[in-house]
């Protein structure tokens, strides 16, 4: 990801206003289908107006990805040159009938491409197995509670679920034994439901064998029409969370397990980038797409400026069209434009990222 050759690449691509390869970062949904309904999740937590109006995409009927558009993506992806990182996200991919499939066509195409897999668990006891043979690099389980009552309440299904999610993180360490991967990641999204729970899910990690606990800041959507999202921490109870957070971390690290929470504590466990914004660029133009199931191609996961859509266009055609150069080109310049209409970046995704490609790039200057 973040490798002299890909620095380069950048550093090329932006001069030169094109691009001269893959995306380096790509984040494919195979299917907007899910089995649960998360509190936090967009779908649950927008109002239908709102979403008509920042994220329209989100009120199409549930939609798988053709397999066959997903290899000629893939052809074009070798051609253009591998991708450093795949990210199979959704909805629930695993829900997807051709999961397989498609994880067999990205590791035997791309060897050494980190391949991730974001899953909420609840079906992974069945894939466990596989995912291990085919040398899944990470799977991220987003499993946002520590004990059955609080998975339950977040993910408004039986409490039942809670132990199939546990049964198939344990097969997953099971069945790697001694490999290094995949490596085995714990999410949270933080909330007012599970902010009490950095020592349940430390504990979840020690019985299950995760490598990781990572708590995210909440995107709380802070539209002008939305009432104030009842899953946002108070302050009291953010310093709360953080005190919990301390005392369970000192015991994961004598276990070798990270535990950690990724958002700025300005905004008690809220997810904000305004600020950053006004100095550091978006390079994710130029390194990141987004594949969503009916084909169309984004440039981020919080804007609905779409670059072309593989049913009409190769991929290949559309990452070095003009119309792609344009996009980029905006999202490079919100330090001085602010952002593009109809993205939402106060709550970007591509945040650590974005920092991480502008602490790199200026380090010499």
């Amino acid at each position: 990801m973040f490798s002299k050759e890909s620095i380069t690449y950048l550093k090329n691509a932006i001069q030169a206003h094109k691009v001269s390869r893959a995306p380096i970062d790509l984040q494919i949904l195979p299917t907007t289908r899910c089995n649960a309904k998360c509190i936090f999740c967009p779908t649950q937590a927008v109002s239908k107006s709102e979403m008509a109006r920042f994220a329209p995409r989100w009120l199409e009927e549930p939609m798988d990805i053709n397999h066959g558009v997903f290899e000629r993506l893939v052809d074009d992806l070798y051609r253009l040159g591998a991708p450093k990182r795949v990210h199979l996200t959704g909805g629930e991919p695993l829900l997807y009938k051709k999961i397989i499939p498609m994880l067999f066509v990205l590791r035997g195409t791309f060897p050494q491409t980190e391949i991730n897999l974001v899953t909420n668990g609840i079906l992974l006891k069945e894939f466990a197995s596989v995912l291990v043979k085919l040398g899944i690099n990470r799977v991220s389980i987003s499993i946002n509670a520590g004990t059955r009552q609080s998975f339950a309440k977040q993910f408004q299904v039986p409490e039942n679920f809670f132990d199939q999610v546990k049964a198939g993180i344990k097969l997953i360490g099971k069945e790697r034994g001694k490999k290094p991967i995949p490596q085995i990641s714990l999410t949270a999204v933080l909330n007012k439901v599970n902010f009490k729970e950095p020592s349940d899910l430390l504990q979840l990690a020690l019985e299950t064998q995760a490598d990781a606990i990572t708590y995210l800041a909440l995107m709380d959507f802070p539209f002008s029409e939305e009432e104030k999202r009842n899953s946002v921490l108070t302050e009291n109870e953010f310093q709360e969370f953080r005190a919990e957070l301390a005392i369970a971390k000192q015991k994961a690290q004598k276990h070798g397990i990270y535990l950690g929470f990724t958002g700025n504590s300005l905004y008690q466990g809220r997810l904000r980038a305004e600020e950053i914004y006004k100095k550091t660029p978006c390079y994710a133009g130029y390194t990141f797409a987004m594949v969503w199931p009916d084909g169309s191609i984004r440039a981020c996961c919080n804007c609905e400026a779409v670059l072309g859509n593989l049913s009409q266009r190769s991929f290949y055609q559309i990452w070095n069209s003009a119309e792609a150069q344009m996009i980029r080109e905006r999202m490079f310049k919100i330090p001085e434009l602010g952002p593009p209409e109809l993205c939402d970046c106060l709550e970007c995704g591509y945040l650590f990222e974005n920092q991480e490609y502008h602490r790199l790039l200026t380090a010499n200057e």
